[in-house]
């Protein structure tokens, strides 16, 4: 599972280090001054967008890490295929990633406290 902080002015995202080794990155950062909504979204697989991009991987059944491109721009994905997950949209043509599709350990609780945090 991921896990969420805020580091000065960013949204940071830390992936266990397997799902880092497939994405090849450790962290994933995005200005706070971007994030536009946050929700739960109940079926994970509703929250993805088709084609993936280079750098993205997953295991069939298990979970899917990496970059997914779309018509939008970019999205990056860190998803356990059970269980809710975590959608951050993010608004403004500077925005590294159209949105952040993730799974945490209570997406709940995360979903009421980022608003909060970038308010």
């Amino acid at each position: 599972m991921t896990r969420l902080h805020i580091d000065g002015g960013d949204l940071v995202v830390r992936l266990p280090w397997r799902w880092a080794l497939a994405a090849r990155r450790r962290t994933v950062r995005l200005p706070l001054k971007f994030v536009d909504e946050v929700r739960v979204e109940p079926h994970w697989w509703r929250a993805l967008r088709p084609r993936p991009g280079r750098r993205y991987r997953f295991r069939p059944g298990r979970w899917c890490v990496g970059e997914i491109e779309h018509a939008r721009g970019r999205d990056f994905v860190a998803v356990r295929t059970r269980g809710p997950v975590l959608v951050v949209s993010t608004f403004g043509r500077d925005a590294p990633y159209t949105r952040l599709i993730l799974s945490t350990a209570a997406p709940e609780a995360e979903a009421i406290r980022l608003p909060r945090l970038t308010a």
